[in-house]
């Protein structure tokens, strides 16, 4: 039996942390493991694909799209970022879509941390 796989969308260097645990917790656990497979962007190979590409045939080929979305939006591409694509993709392919919002928000002290 084949895993299913799970798309896991995010902006990658704010929810990095969580998609690196998320992936382990999934991996690692017996249960899920067994049935399951994550897809992270990052932990693929260099090849002479575009990222683009890539990214919307995984979600394709990937019956769960989970996503992590925060405060930013992300590198835009034609004014929509990565992470909106590849919500809209999912879409279009009538995948099942998970979506978790941070309940952060975002003042002008955040700003400043991020900023030192």
């Amino acid at each position: 039996m084949a895993k299913i796989k799970i798309f896991v969308s995010s902006v990658q260097k704010e929810f990095e942390s969580e998609r690196e645990a998320l992936n382990e917790y999934i991996l690692s656990d017996p249960l899920l493991g067994r049935f399951f497979e994550p897809f992270l962007f990052e932990l693929l190979p260099a090849s002479g694909q575009t990222p683009k590409s890539v990214y919307l045939r995984e979600v394709e080929e990937s019956p769960i799209y989970l996503g992590l979305l925060g405060v930013k939006y992300g590198y835009e591409d034609n004014g929509v970022s990565v992470t909106e694509r590849e919500f809209d993709h999912a879409t279009l392919h009538h995948k099942t879509r998970l979506v978790y919002i941070t309940c952060l928000l975002y003042t002008s002290d955040a700003a400043d941390e991020e900023d030192s």
